[in-house]
Parts: structure tokens; C-alpha cells; sequence
């Protein structure tokens, strides 16, 4: 039986720092982001347009060779990487380009319109061993850890953003029993030095020493593409220095806010992800206002 996580300690919302005058786009960072099958390249267009927006220096997409053209029409800010793929449009290996990519990202995220197969399993076993910055696996990339029963490491820096859906074929818990559900989360972090983002009303954020639940977000925000978003900004985050924990109880509020902001403006019951990602501005401000330049952090 899973250990009670309910009365973990919550920590204060972290802060972003402001930028130093003399910045540039390497002191931001460089993320990768991977996904993006044919038929669903809205995905990781969406999640690599918000790692943008949420201040990632350089944003890389590695992508289905197939989907490239699709992917690199969405916006002008992000780089596209081409990959071999198989009949159906997915990534079939890991290519040297792309390997040699990750030894210099700050960040590499991995979900957004994947697709599941055996190769990408494999694939996601590899990109584990191989890169040794913090890793944000969503979506797919959660499914084909499930699906080929993946050990993942327990070196920390990884982030896994699970609906209770997704949560549910990692753990066998179902979707409605949320309070097990946190449990196990907890109780996972834990063990593998990991940080759990277990979406739904309430998000709950756990490292397995802190727990923080958060209450920003409305049901406008239930539409497909969301999530993907939601994991460009955690990855922004993790590249701008903030700890794979910090990163993903900031990004989450940030992302609720924003649908929050965007509802009201639009008078909406519907908030779609294109519109999410216009209004990151607006929650990144209560991030940053009153935080101090890195210089002067302590």
C-alpha cells in the first residue's frame, strides 16, 4: 500500500529572476523538444511556441522528417530538426544529429504528438542514458514508458506530467481514486528523485518532500493541446535556472493564470492553447515583478 502524502510540506510559489541587462539568447538556454508524428504536429508546435514565449533562449523541435515543413510553418522562433521516421510518421531512431543536439541542451522534453511504438521506446530508453540534463516527459512519451514497462532512472531531473489517465497506466491506480493517485505520485517522486505533476482540478506538484497543490486554471482550459503547452513551459523554466521542482510548480501556475487571464479578457468558455500561449506574458509579470536580478540572487 502506498505511503499517506497528504500533509507534505508546501513551498512558497518560486520566482523568476529578471533579466540582466547584458543577457543574450545563451544565457537562457537551449531546449529540445521532441515529438510531432504526422497527423499531430500541432503538438510539439504548440509546446516548442510556448517554451518560446516562456523565455527559453533557443528552442529546438526534432520532428518526423515527414511533419518538418508542417511543424516549421506554426512560427519563425524556433529551429526544426528532421528526423528519419517510419510508415506512420513517427521517429523511428535516434538520429546523430539529434544525439549531438542533446549533449548541449538545457533542457529536453519529450511527449507532444510522439506517437507510441516499440522503436520509440526504445528511443526514449536511449535519450535517458545519453543526456544528463533534466528531462520533461509528457503525453506519448509517458505512454511508451507504460507501454515497453521502462525503468527510469533515478539520477533526478526528471519531470513527468501525467493526467489521471496516463497516471493510471504507470500505476495501475485509477483515474478516480485521486487521493491513491497522489499517493503513488508522492511515493514515485520520491523514489526516483523525480518531480510529479498530476493534472486535474487542483494540480498536485511533488518532489516526494514537498506537495503543492495548485488552484489556478478554469475548465476553459479543457481542450486538447493544453497539456502541451503546459510542458514548453516547465522546459522554458527548467533553461532559464530554475530547479526541475520550482520549474514545474511555477509553470503550472503560470499556465492556470493565463487561462484564467484569457477567459476573463475574451469572456470565454473556451480557452484554446494558441491563446494560452498569447497570454503567458501577462502571468510570467506576477512572476517576475518582484523577484531581483540573478547577479543579486542569493
Amino acid at each position: 500500500m502506498p505511503q499517506c502524502f497528504s500533509n507534505l510540506p508546501c513551498p512558497a510559489l518560486p520566482q523568476l529572476a529578471r533579466r540582466e541587462l547584458d543577457s543574450h539568447k545563451g544565457s537562457y538556454g537551449n531546449a529540445v523538444l521532441i515529438g510531432g508524428m504526422r497527423g499531430m504536429a500541432g503538438a510539439i508546435s504548440l509546446a516548442g511556441m510556448a517554451a518560446v514565449r516562456a523565455g527559453a533562449g533557443l528552442v529546438r523541435l526534432a520532428v518526423p522528417d515527414c511533419s518538418l515543413d508542417t511543424v516549421a510553418a506554426f512560427s519563425p522562433c524556433y529551429m526544426t530538426l528532421p528526423q528519419p521516421h517510419d510508415c506512420c510518421g513517427r521517429i523511428s531512431e535516434l538520429s546523430e544529429v539529434l544525439l549531438a543536439t542533446l549533449t548541449h541542451a538545457s533542457c529536453v522534453a519529450i511527449g507532444p504528438g510522439l506517437g507510441r511504438s516499440t522503436e520509440l521506446q526504445h528511443l526514449i530508453r536511449q535519450i535517458l542514458d545519453a543526456v544528463p540534463c533534466p528531462v520533461v516527459i509528457d503525453a506519448d512519451g509517458l505512454n511508451n514508458v507504460a507501454d515497453g514497462k521502462i525503468d527510469l532512472p533515478r539520477r533526478g531531473g526528471l519531470v513527468l506530467t501525467p493526467h489521471p489517465g496516463e497516471w493510471t497506466r504507470l500505476s495501475s491506480i485509477p483515474a478516480l481514486a485521486r487521493q491513491e493517485q497522489i499517493d503513488t505520485s508522492a511515493q514515485f517522486a520520491l523514489e526516483h528523485r523525480a518531480t510529479i505533476v498530476l493534472k486535474g482540478h487542483s494540480t498536485f506538484v511533488t518532489d516526494g518532500m514537498t506537495g503543492a497543490f495548485v488552484q489556478t486554471g478554469t475548465p476553459a482550459m479543457a481542450t486538447g493541446g493544453s497539456g502541451d503547452v503546459l510542458t514548453g513551459v516547465i522546459a522554458a523554466l527548467i533553461c532559464q535556472g530554475l530547479a526541475p521542482r520550482d520549474a514545474a510548480h511555477l509553470a503550472v501556475h503560470i499556465h492556470g493564470l493565463a487561462g484564467q487571464i484569457a477567459q476573463r479578457d475574451q469572456a470565454s468558455h473556451v480557452v484554446l492553447p494558441t491563446e494560452l500561449i498569447s497570454y503567458l506574458p501577462h502571468a510570467l509579470r506576477d512572476a517576475i515583478e518582484n523577484s531581483v536580478p540573478r547577479s543579486d540572487s542569493k
